[in-house]
């Protein structure tokens, strides 16, 4: 679907500010139901993956506003197409929908934990090794440049090998965690379904 196909609201430059007490409402305007969802999912509606446009708009305003913000979602519709039915639909797709992603990040976190602890353990036992072999390189080759040479070498390789997983530690796994949060607090805040104002 085309990202013209929603209305969204005029946003100003920056956030307002920041207070815990106020909700700040995300809002979407559709023409019809189906925007909202994937068409190719044959799944009824309250168990439809959400469309990737619909997906990602809501995802950014989330992003946006700090994590102790309350926030609701108001989805606006022709006042011709809302019912209870429509209402409860569009609450569980909605929420399944991010509770599945919550899930991928979790699995994506526990996943690679795992790898890259098995990763920082292999990285720590070659760096030893390096740091040994580069203790008695001179003893190993004949002392000289070359010697000197290959133990500079292998400390520089040594510490290459804690790379990935210390980079890991540092600072990748936090988008993974702070997407995991942020798809949880889509999942548990509130949405309503409201008439759009051209069918007021």
């Amino acid at each position: 679907m085309d990202a013209h196909e929603y209305e969204y609201p005029l946003r100003e430059y920056g956030m307002p500010e920041h207070d815990p007490d106020e909700v700040f409402l995300v809002e979407i305007k559709l023409s019809t139901v189906q925007q909202l969802y994937n068409n190719l999912d044959p799944a009824p509606f309250k168990e439809k993956e959400l469309d990737s446009d619909a997906e990602e708009y809501i995802y950014t305003w989330f992003e946006e506003i700090p994590l102790d913000q309350t926030v609701e979602i108001i989805v606006y519709l022709p006042l011709s197409l809302i019912s209870n039915e429509v209402t409860e639909n569009i609450r569980q797709a909605v929420k399944n929908h991010f509770l599945y992603l919550k899930s991928l990040a979790d699995h994506a976190i526990s996943v690679q934990w795992r790898r890259e602890r098995l990763n920082l353990f292999i990285g720590i036992t070659f760096l030893f090794f390096c740091l040994t072999i580069s203790q008695h390189a001179s003893e190993i080759f004949a002392e000289g440049s070359l010697a000197e040479l290959i133990a500079e070498s292998l400390i520089i390789i040594g510490w290459v090998a804690l790379w990935k997983p210390v980079q890991f530690f540092l600072y990748d796994w936090w988008p993974i965690r702070k997407r995991r949060k942020l798809c949880n607090k889509i999942a548990e805040s509130k949405l309503q379904v409201k008439p759009s104002s051209r069918s007021a």
